[in-house]
């Protein structure tokens, strides 16, 4: 990252991947419990929908990692040396009539 990005930019990112781990996980347990009490399946569904959770919980954290990668590696990479370099550096500009 940066150093002169905004904090709270830096909170919202954190907490994204703190949602993007979370909710998986929860939603498969819940799920399972629901099932489990409303349609009486066996306790063994529970343990395929808490490691369904961990699963997609850990494919969206990379995900999002990688998508986070991405942005900052296109950021942290310096402009090509034709847009930092000094017009004056080019050929174009220097006078050779005055031999």
């Amino acid at each position: 990252m940066s150093k002169n990005e905004n904090p709270i930019s830096t909170y919202a990112k954190v907490s994204q991947l703190a949602f993007v781990i979370i909710t998986p996980l929860l939603l498969f347990i819940g799920g399972g419990w629901f099932l489990s009490k409303k349609f009486g399946w066996p306790d063994w569904a529970m343990i395929i929908c808490i490691a369904l959770g961990i699963v997609f919980m850990i494919c969206g954290a990379v995900s999002y990692l990688y998508k986070l990668i991405k942005m900052y590696e296109k950021a942290d990479k310096p402009a090509p040396k034709a847009f930092t370099s000094s017009r004056r550096e080019n050929d174009y500009y220097d006078d050779y009539s005055k031999k």
